[in-house]
């Protein structure tokens, strides 16, 4: 092995073990096993601030067989959780990937708890066959990464923004240059490169690229989802994976929809996923439109065909009562608090305040509660809260709610193809060694379906697994050449 050329002098460099590039949990999960391994790791961040999407997100994981699972009388394991994610994927997705997942999310749920992660009551959603959905508070998450990473004196670097990868004279990849508060910098790592800069919701020549009927979504996600990782890469003739499954998510609030007689919404939207608990989901005609068990991306995809792209999910007190804090997709209290719901004793009154036809919402409302006491089958065939766990129950106890909502384009749960090791592959299906891709750059693991809690689960595993593959060549690097100086 022989050490790295000097750079030339046109920019600054820096030398470090591993580079992680994107501070959201994949970033962070990778950063901060790559710092337990013993490595040198400088974190990146374009953003003057961490978190990316995945602060903004649910923030759930999916992970099965966990102690909070046999506290709360849940059965769940590996085998379930692996038939689920093929399920729902459509076995589209990578079979490696998923069992990469499988086999490291339940010790990828202890060290989370280990680091302070503080996991609220196990629930269900979406696609599950059982409630496996660990919810915890997004900041609160966050602050445990943080802290870790200071006790271990992580590198963290906010407003670097990267623009280009650095190749070797062999095509491995050598590190990143960045456009920081200081100027150019180039950062060279030993040990690789791990991509966690998150999705492209919010570039238009992506999503017009690669799913352009999602472009009328609203575009949410982090400030800074803008596909940094994925074009950077593809500049290597790297190989992409579920880019046609990329698909809006449903229940993003519209409280400001056309007719609403609101001024245009400026706060955080919420996200709301009441129809998991008994809601339905009306169009601005009052008129149900699907099954409300699917997969809140075949609803997204659903409710961008309704007129002004419009839904409402409308349910009554029993679900009002089962509001939690977190996932932030059950937070109903804190929608009411922020003025997105539209409250009425009864279901006329409430379809006369969001502006519907009261008659058809009115028929909506007892068609399906006919359905729930078994006296006609439902219209859409619905016979559980989703995936065939939970059974539907009437929507009669006052008061009544109506969520006006439509789909946002908040994660594209595609990318960079990788192997079970990580590392990015070329169209040939070569490897482009020492380039590592974690989370929702990532492609391959999901397929064409989503489970709710997948998306936070593979940034935590997939990161923490980068970061030590990664943690592990820098090291064994160093250790040759210690052996080549003492010669």
């Amino acid at each position: 092995m022989t050490r790295e050329a000097p750079m030339p002098d046109q920019n600054r460099s820096e030398q470090t073990d591993v580079l992680v590039i994107g501070a959201g949990m994949a970033g962070y999960a990778a950063a901060i096993a790559a710092r337990e391994a013993g490595a040198r790791v400088i974190l990146a961040e374009k953003m003057d601030h961490d978190g990316g999407s995945s602060i903004l997100s649910g923030t759930t994981f999916a992970f099965a067989g966990t102690p909070l699972q046999a506290t709360q009388g849940i059965e769940d394991d590996a085998e379930t959780l692996r038939a689920d994610l093929l399920e729902v994927g459509g076995h589209k997705n990578d079979p490696a990937m998923v069992d990469l997942y499988v086999a490291h999310q339940l010790e990828t749920f202890g060290w989370l708890r280990d680091i302070g992660v503080v996991f609220q009551e196990v629930q269900l959603s979406s696609n599950m066959s059982r409630p496996r959905s660990h919810p915890a508070v997004p900041a609160q998450i966050f602050q445990s990464l943080r802290e870790r990473g200071a006790a271990l004196g992580l590198d963290l670097r906010t407003g670097y923004a990267a623009r280009r990868l650095i190749q070797r004279s062999d095509g491995t990849v050598a590190g990143a240059e960045f456009d920081t508060p200081d100027g150019p910098l180039d950062i060279r790592a030993k040990g690789g490169v791990i991509l966690a800069t998150g999705g492209f919701a919010r570039s238009d020549r992506l999503v017009q690229t690669f799913a352009p009927d999602q472009a009328p979504a609203l575009r949410l996600g982090g400030a800074g989802s803008h596909g940094d990782g994925l074009t950077m890469a593809w500049a290597l003739g790297a190989d992409m994976a579920d880019m046609g499954y990329a698909k809006a998510t449903f229940g993003i609030a519209y409280p400001d929809y056309p007719g609403s007689g609101r001024a245009a919404f400026e706060d955080d939207r919420a996200l709301l996923h009441a129809m998991y608990r008994g809601a339905i989901a009306v169009n601005r005609e009052g008129q149900r439109f699907i099954a409300e068990s699917a997969s809140y991306k075949v609803l997204g995809d659903a409710c961008l065909k309704q007129p002004d792209a419009l839904a409402f999910q409308i349910f009554d007190s029993q679900v009002m009562a089962e509001s939690r804090e977190a996932p932030r997709t059950h937070n109903y209290r804190a929608a009411e608090a922020a003025g997105v719901l539209i409250r009425a004793d009864t279901i006329e009154a409430l379809a006369d305040a969001a502006g519907l036809p009261a008659e058809a919402v009115t028929a909506a409302v007892s068609a399906y509660n006919a359905a729930c006491d078994g006296s006609q089958p439902d219209a859409f065939g619905r016979t559980t809260l989703g995936m065939g766990y939970g059974a539907p129950r009437r929507i009669d106890q006052a008061p009544f709610y109506a969520y006006p909502c439509t789909s946002g384009l908040f994660s594209t749960y595609s990318g960079l193809r990788t192997g079970a090791d990580l590392q990015v592959r070329r169209v040939d299906g070569t490897t482009i060694c020492d380039l590592y891709a974690a989370g929702e750059v990532l492609g391959g693991f999901h397929g064409k379906g989503y489970m709710s809690g997948s998306a936070m689960g593979k940034s935590a595993v997939f990161g923490r697994l980068a970061g030590q593959s990664a943690a592990n060549k820098a090291l064994a690097a160093n250790a040759r050449y210690d052996e080549i100086d003492a010669q």
